[in-house]
């Protein structure tokens, strides 16, 4: 057994057996006398005693490791992802929202403003901001990055929404667009991934091919009788009405009601040889809201119901009107009179009608006019067609009315005498031109037709009598442009007040009830007739959806070539 002297563990251990450094008589620990006489010349404390001084090898001077020196890379070089060498050529996507020329013209505008900024961050002071400058392939790749997401994501008003983006960069200033690149170009291309695509919204997915859903769209056109009672003029009025409506003009002394305040007033078609004046009774001052009636609750047979306000301004319907126009205004709607101005027209055969931007004939389209109001009632100013089921833009054209403008109704048409200052002149075959960044406005002209005539030219070159049109309190619209058409689907149809016409829900209540969309947001800046198309056409493909799904469940189908196939067929 070993002494406690020679052995202090613990039970759980081995025992330390200590080296003898001391020459106490015995044997040598080593055999080697140069090893004992080294051994015997190291000091050493008692093992009893704590060790109070450092370790020999810490002592000694050693080299410390090589620094590790961090890349001192840029804020472009630490979040940018690969740059791909690419063209200057749009990329290819699924349903593009116009044709290739189209969507090169836009990049190039877009790449041009880009281009020009990034030289001007070469000259900045800040070295910060220099270091986002961009080599040509990531101007190009930014630049293609930009058009492809407006595509993606904008549909039928990819074209409005990419001019005012060029409008944009050529606004910014240097400042501004090392921001953008930081925050937009760099920042956002971090991470190598698809674009954004626009949200498919379930409500348009109806399950069949834009041939099927044109198939099931002619189960729901009017009725010649139906359209006759919402207002459609379904034949060109007779030479001998026409007469009678111009001589009771005369007999009256083009004495009118003013459609907003209804005051009598005198319109003088070709001025009046006095002073020039188009109009009597001076100013006009009027709601231009319509009058919402509260809802009736249970005490109104206590305190009386409640007046009826505009929905301008919330005042009572006996309050003097919010707005003020520089003269009266009317519109007339019987047929007759408003033939004797242009004389309506039944759509005529076409046995080559032109085709959209993918070479396809037009089975089904959505158009949707602005008007404003001149000496001869209201007037067409604007025209817009899409294609239906797919929303690609056909005609976006501004149209020269007969007669002088009296007030072109901005707040609910969306153009101005600004618009029309700007207007291109229109050249046959262009029907949708491409834009023209000209001044600093932020807004792109368009094309102006030299008559209504003209615009419903263009717009007759694109149809035939079968070919269905679609759009929103839809009389209005064929009727301005004196069009008589026989196939016809019109959302007040589709989705009807459940108080009967003539009253009607508004086209901004259907897309917000059926499509979840606001539209007709711009107050006193106006509508867009481009925005009112498109979100036509969506709630009739909505319908479209709700159709086909009953008659999946009474078993109906399709056959391989696109013919419906009833139940009893089936079997």
């Amino acid at each position: 057994m070993a002494s406690t002297a020679d052995v202090d563990h613990d039970d759980h251990e081995p025992p330390i057996k200590r080296r003898r450094l001391e020459n106490d008589g015995r044997k040598p620990f080593s055999t080697s006398t140069k090893h004992a006489q080294e051994s015997a010349s190291i000091p050493v404390k008692s093992m009893s005693q704590p060790i109070t001084s450092n370790p020999r090898s810490l002592a000694r001077s050693i080299s410390p490791p090589a620094p590790v020196v961090k890349p001192q890379n840029t804020l472009k070089q630490q979040i940018k992802k690969p740059i791909r060498k690419e063209t200057l050529n749009p990329r290819m996507i699924s349903n593009p929202p116009a044709g290739h020329d189209k969507r090169l013209l836009y990049l190039k505008y877009i790449y041009e403003q880009m281009l020009r900024l990034n030289n001007l961050i070469v000259t900045s002071k800040n070295e910060e901001e220099k270091t986002l400058h961009l080599n040509e392939d990531e101007l190009i790749m930014a630049s293609l990055d930009e058009e492809e997401h407006l595509a993606l994501t904008s549909g039928a008003v990819y074209g409005n929404i990419i001019k005012q983006r060029i409008v944009l960069y050529k606004k910014m200033t240097m400042n501004d667009w090392a921001q953008h690149v930081k925050t937009r170009i760099i920042a956002q291309t971090a991470v190598a991934a698809k674009p954004a695509v626009k949200a498919v919204d379930s409500r348009l997915i109806t399950g069949l091919t834009s041939v099927q859903e044109v198939v099931i769209l002619k189960r729901i056109v009017s009725l010649k009788d139906a359209l006759e009672d919402m207002g459609f003029v379904m034949e060109p009025p007779s030479d001998a009405s026409i007469a009678e409506a111009r001589l009771l003009q005369q007999q009256s002394a083009c004495h009118e009601v003013c459609d907003r305040c209804q005051t009598r007033f005198q319109v003088f078609p070709e001025r009046r040889e006095l002073d020039g004046a188009l109009t009597t009774n001076g100013s006009c001052t009027y709601h231009w809201g319509k009058l919402r009636r509260p809802r009736r609750a249970k005490t109104d047979a206590i305190t009386g119901s409640k007046e009826p306000v505009y929905l301008c301004c919330d005042e009572i319907s006996t309050s003097i009107g919010c707005t003020t126009a520089d003269t009266h205004v009317y519109k007339t709607v019987q047929p007759a009179r408003m033939a004797s101005v242009m004389q309506f027209k039944d759509t005529p055969p076409n046995s080559d009608p032109k085709t959209d931007s993918n070479g396809k004939t037009i089975r089904a389209l959505t158009f949707d006019c602005e008007m404003g109001y001149t000496v001869h009632g209201l007037e067409l100013i604007r025209l817009t067609a899409l294609t239906w089921p797919e929303n690609k833009l056909l005609i976006d054209v501004l149209v020269q009315p007969k007669g002088p403008v009296l007030d072109f109704n901005t707040r609910f048409s969306g153009v101005s005498a600004d618009v029309f200052r700007r207007a291109r002149k229109w050249t046959i075959d262009q029907a949708v031109l491409p834009m023209n960044i000209d001044d600093d406005s932020g807004q792109s002209s368009l094309s102006i037709v030299p008559s209504p005539e003209c615009a419903r030219d263009i717009l007759c070159s694109y149809i035939t009598p079968e070919t269905i049109l679609i759009g929103h309190a839809f009389e209005n619209d064929l009727n301005v442009v004196r069009l008589c058409h026989q196939n016809i689907v019109d959302t007040v149809a589709l989705f009807p007040h459940p108080a009967g016409l003539p009253i009607r829900h508004g086209l901004k209540t259907l897309a917000q009830s059926h499509l979840n969309r606001d539209i007709q947001t711009g107050g006193a800046l106006g509508h867009d007739s481009l925005e009112d198309a498109e979100a036509t056409g969506d709630l009739v493909k909505v319908k479209i959806g709700k159709v086909w799904t009953d008659m999946l469940r009474a078993g109906w189908k399709f056959d391989s070539q696109d013919n419906l196939l009833e139940s009893m067929t089936m079997l």
